[in-house]
């Protein structure tokens, strides 16, 4: 944005159009930051170098972008016309235009438009920070971060130059005379307030975020989760992203690439004082230091590469004892000659290694390279801080990476150093600003700190600093004040059982803070009586001993159930004795809700389970979990109908379906519904093919998927339905005709193929509401795959390059037509279109 003319096509009289398609958009919004080569957007844009040379060549035909060399000549810088940079702003203006109605305060961010992890966002006033918190969804007021509440992310903000637009009269504005005065009732009015729009990246995980744009909501730094995490062992504090969020951590290796000597300088005096710092940045005839004559061993050998070690060790210990005047010693002129070009008149002492500086400013390579060696050999457990020029040799400086003790490398060179963190320049902003990059090469900006980098100790196994905003429990205010809560998260948490036992009586809540994990769910089931249900969440299902589950689950908040259910999954398959450890010695018919969820878990899972207990799943499991069939639970009638007899199948489904009858907020009345609809005995509303695609796993609808999809299509902002739009349409109705599909109640079914009236039925569709353009929109990839599939195997076109996939095209296209295609070109996509991939290419190769 910051590339663009903020004058261009201000007094524009037609609206402002969005562009339209992603690989466009994507493109033109690169070349809007700078000119940039063919291989630099694609890049930037994550896009394959020939998609972005066909968009390039589509838009050089719209002059929209153009460049100072011919067309397709290699490395030639592409720039945006006039044209193009109006095309870029016209969107600008048109996404911003969500915006409204704008909020009267001036802290609030509204979110304009989203792609990856490129945001464009925008204020009521200047935004002036480096960083942004985003919300992964819409946030609440109860600053819950747990599975109800939104999860706050970093973002750096890219461009300190954003436009002003006017989302009222769609126009670039100026920026405002006065803004936000209280003292004016129009500064609370709409009016024809502007918006401030500027560029930002999301720092670290790329988590999805499902805020739609036009959400306005005030920033949580607070709330925040870290992108950086530090590591066992010393830390060094080198600054921070924003002063509401806690500071950053480098490991105890890091590479600092600051240019300029004022900037080294500056970044010298930041050192911690217990480092011994080794560099050219300090002059050494202000700051004379002695060098330890243990570093002339090292000289030695560098100085003489082809003389035996006997004479090396006898030239060091005479040259040594003639520096030191201890006693006159004969040295050879030659190595008098190569000291003196060195070392000049640095000075040496027989001392331990200190904590101190010493300047390489006027030495020699084979000094400086002495010195290095010297490091590398050293064995006192002192911090280091060296320098590492040009000429020094990248072997020397991949030594230096190998050994992982406290060390700070100041180098800029360009050799490699991957899994290593570096603070480098800020090209941007002056220091104190710079950019930190860490191991795993998250980069962001970052404030260095004033003083001293200080040193942290971290634990091998870190926990987060103790507050109230981490704890799992929302305390009212009352249990904020209580004194024991407050000692118990700040000094006892999960690390003191005796002291627990001690206020137990008179303070169970901190009492349960102060016990250790594997020990909470004992003290819970002494003090559940006495102290409110939200405590439990301390308790995690992983702590609690297997015998007991049933009894954990019994009381456990029901909304957290899908969440052990994963647990359970994974420790079924870890530990082949769990099963067994787990099972509730119970009655079927007695079976509590603990043991019946149990029973469910266990025949979802008898897959993974030895073959010696599957008469017990059939004796035990059926019969407990058919007497209450918990809500969520298909997974258990798969299992189920796995493990019974070919006999004994049909009375089984028949139990299901008598069971399932009582619960109409459960997945097998889904299902049970689902398979009268299969038996002509049902009808499919859009309503129910919701709760199909939610409940029913897609293999299981494949069959009905064309009249799923086209009724789901007439329901209300269906494009904004998150579940409907993640299925892998193309993967379950392009399938042949006559393919059988086997699932429990299915009888003889058969997937009949995409119908021809198919691809006519999506397009009206889609064209009535919302408009046929929503097919750019990332969110709907998978319904744009299946119709631009289906529209080129109509025309006779070659398979269409999807987004989803690329060679989901072909599962259009007829067998006959099909090359033959290599394993490995088939991966790279959704895992389900890679799987009918595969099945179909074993077909044509048959």
């Amino acid at each position: 944005m910051s590339g663009l003319d903020k004058s261009s096509n201000n007094d524009s009289s037609f609206d402002p159009q969005r562009i339209r398609g992603l690989h466009r958009r994507r493109v033109l919004s690169s070349l809007s930051r700078s000119d940039m080569t063919v291989a630099e957007i694609s890049r930037f844009t994550n896009l394959r170098m020939p998609h972005v040379s066909a968009e390039l060549r589509r838009l050089r035909r719209e002059k929209l972008v153009d460049s100072a060399s011919t067309a397709g000549t290699r490395g030639a810088s592409i720039h945006l016309t006039p044209s193009g940079r109006n095309v870029v702003i016209q969107d600008i203006i048109h996404r911003a235009q969500s915006c409204l109605p704008i909020p009267s305060t001036k802290s609030d961010i509204c979110l304009v438009f989203k792609d990856r992890d490129r945001l464009v966002l925008a204020s009521t006033v200047v935004f002036n920070q480096l960083t942004i918190a985003i919300p992964d969804r819409q946030p609440t007021g109860d600053y819950s971060s747990g599975n109800q509440g939104a999860q706050w992310i970093l973002a750096e903000v890219e461009s300190r130059d954003g436009l002003w637009i006017n989302p009222h009269t769609g126009k670039i504005a100026e920026m405002p005379d006065v803004q936000l005065n209280p003292n004016s009732i129009e500064s609370f009015s709409e009016g024809d307030r502007p918006v401030y729009v500027f560029n930002a990246r999301m720092i670290g995980e790329k988590r999805p975020i499902s805020l739609a744009p036009g959400t306005w909501f005030t920033p949580r730094y607070n709330e925040v989760k870290h992108p950086f995490h530090p590591q066992p062992g010393f830390n060094l504090r080198i600054g921070t992203l924003h002063e509401d969020v806690s500071p950053v951590y480098a490991p105890n290796l890091l590479i600092i690439d600051i240019e300029g000597r004022m900037g080294q300088l500056l970044i010298a005096r930041t050192i911690p004082d217990d480092y011994l710092m080794i560099s050219s940045i300090h002059d050494s005839k202000k700051n004379p230091s002695s060098i330890p004559e243990d570093v002339l061993d090292c000289w030695i050998e560098l100085a003489h590469p082809r003389t035996k070690p006997s004479e090396l060790r006898r030239r060091s210990q005479a040259l040594k004892d003639r520096i030191l005047l201890r006693r006159r010693s004969r040295v050879p002129e030659e190595t008098l000659r190569r000291f003196r070009a060195d070392w000049g008149n640095s000075q040496f002492e027989e001392k331990e290694t200190a904590s101190e500086t010493i300047s390489t400013k006027d030495l020699g390579i084979r000094a400086r390279k002495a010195l290095i060696k010297w490091v590398l050999q050293s064995n006192e457990d002192i911090p280091v801080a060296i320098e590492v020029g040009d000429d020094i040799p990248e072997y020397m400086f991949k030594q230096l990476l190998r050994n992982s003790e406290r060390r700070i490398i100041f180098s800029s060179n360009e050799y490699k150093a991957q899994g290593v963190a570096r603070l480098s320049s800020d090209t941007t902003r002056p220091l104190p600003w710079a950019r930190y990059t860490d191991q795993n090469g998250i980069e962001t900006p970052i404030r260095i700190d004033d003083t001293k980098l200080s040193v942290a100790m971290v634990d091998s196994n870190p926990k987060e600093e103790p507050s109230f905003s981490s704890l799992s429990v929302e305390l009212t205010v009352s249990e904020v004040e209580d004194e024991y809560i407050s000692l118990a998260l700040n000094e006892k948490n999960e690390q003191d059982d005796y002291w627990a036992n001690l206020v137990e009586s008179e303070h169970p809540e901190a009492a349960l803070i102060a016990t250790p994990r594997k020990m909470r769910w004992n003290r819970w089931k002494r003090i559940k009586g006495r102290v409110d249900q939200k405590w439990m969440d301390l308790v995690r299902f992983e702590d609690v001993p297997d015998s007991e589950l049933h009894e954990f689950i019994n009381i456990s908040d029901k909304r957290k159930l899908p969440l052990f259910s994963e647990k359970f999954s994974t420790m079924v398959k870890d530990n082949p004795n769990f099963p067994y450890e787990v099972r509730p010695l119970t009655p079927p018919e007695t079976a509590s809700s603990g043991a019946i969820w149990i029973a469910s878990r266990l025949l979802a899972s008898a897959a993974d389970i030895s073959p010696d207990m599957t008469e017990d799943l059939r004796s035990w499991a059926i019969p407990a979990w058919l007497s209450d069939i918990p809500d969520r639970s298909i997974d258990s009638l798969s299992g189920a109908y796995k493990i019974v007899k070919e006999r004994e199948k049909k009375a089984l489904l028949d139990s299901v379906h008598s069971a399932a009858r009582d619960k109409p907020n459960s997945d097998l009345h889904t299902w049970s519904r689902f398979v009268r609809v299969i038996e002509g005995n049902g009808r499919l509303t859009p309503s129910f093919s919701v709760k199909i695609v939610r409940q029913i796993p897609m293999e299981w609808f494949a069959p009905l998927a064309e009249q799923i999809l086209l009724n789901m299509l007439k329901n209300e902002q269906w494009w904004n339905n998150a579940e409907l739009c993640s299925i892998p349409w193309a993967a379950l109705a392009l399938r042949p005709n006559g393919e059988p599909h086997h699932f429990p109640g299915s009888g003889d079914l058969n997937h009949p193929g995409p119908s021809d009236g198919f691809l006519n039925a999506l397009e009206e569709s889609i064209r009535y509401r919302p408009g046929i353009e929503i097919l750019d929109e990332a969110s709907v990839a998978n319904i744009h795959d299946l119709i631009m599939s289906l529209r080129n195997a109509t025309m006779g076109l070659p398979p269409y390059i999807g987004r989803t996939h690329p060679l989901v095209g072909w599962l259009a296209q007829p067998l006959h037509k099909w090359p033959e295609i290599a394993h490995t070109d088939l991966t790279g996509g959704d895992p389900l279109i890679t799987a009918r991939l595969l099945i179909t290419r074993s077909r044509t190769m048959e």
